[in-house]
């Protein structure tokens, strides 16, 4: 799955910091990044493909107030918009949410925040693409997107002190579509776009719980290589 991003941003430094966030996102591509109202909705109107999904900053200089919101929301409403804006007061708020914004994050927005907003629109998203028809469960998971990051969870498990349960849940997709072949702590960490010590911390943390083994791979000169294996595979392929 890839999710087409566009990002509407007049702060050329800011609009970068967003596109290296959504590129460390393997289901995510910036697909264009306009600095202005004009640009944006020129684009839009001659593009061969609509983006999937809009990150929006709603002070942008040609355009006033929600005004630009309101119409991307309208003319283009099968795209979603998740706005990142120093706006915070009440009459925005109600409005962003009263005409479908995702999520809202008020600058500066951190990478982990930025980094919870796209994994929740990731899971949004393929709840949508892999049901026809909804139970309940479902229904409520759409409808109340602040648990989406839990959805599937077992029991949200109470993971200890630097394991962060959505960064969890992209380390174990990662693992469950990979092949069976033992991996590394560096092999993980650049598939994911995260640092070697924080994959190989999760990696160990799964072990402990029993959700993941450790094969060490004894070369002909220094230390052997420790390679992962998720549990669940292991099983599958020794079966």
């Amino acid at each position: 799955m890839n999710i087409p991003v566009l990002i509407i941003e007049d702060d050329f430094w800011i609009a970068g910091i967003h596109e290296e966030q959504v590129e460390k996102n393997q289901y995510y591509s910036v697909q264009k990044i306009a600095k202005s109202s004009k640009e944006a909705l020129h684009y839009l109107d001659h593009c061969t493909h609509l983006p999937q999904l809009i990150l929006l900053d709603i002070y942008i200089p040609d355009t006033e107030g929600l005004t630009l919101f309101k119409k991307l929301r309208t003319d283009y409403h099968q795209i979603d918009v998740i706005v990142i804006s120093a706006a915070n007061d009440r009459e925005t708020m109600i409005k962003t949410k009263r005409y479908g914004a995702f999520d809202y994050m008020v600058k500066p927005a951190d990478e982990d925040r930025i980094k919870q907003s796209l994994h929740l629109y990731f899971e949004y998203t393929k709840l949508i693409n892999d049901h026809e028809q909804f139970n309940q469960q479902h229904i409520d998971h759409l409808f109340h997107s602040g648990q989406l990051g839990s959805f599937k969870q077992d029991k949200n498990e109470n993971v200890p002190k630097g394991i962060d349960p959505l960064t969890l849940q992209e380390i174990i997709r990662f693992l469950k579509s990979a092949s069976y072949e033992p991996m590394t702590a560096t092999y993980i960490s650049k598939s994911l776009g995260m640092s070697r010590s924080t994959a190989r911390r999760y990696m160990e943390y799964l072990v402990s719980i029993n959700k993941a083994e450790t094969i060490l791979n004894y070369g002909n000169i220094g230390r052997p290589l420790r390679q992962y294996v998720y549990r669940e595979q292991n099983e599958q392929n020794s079966s």
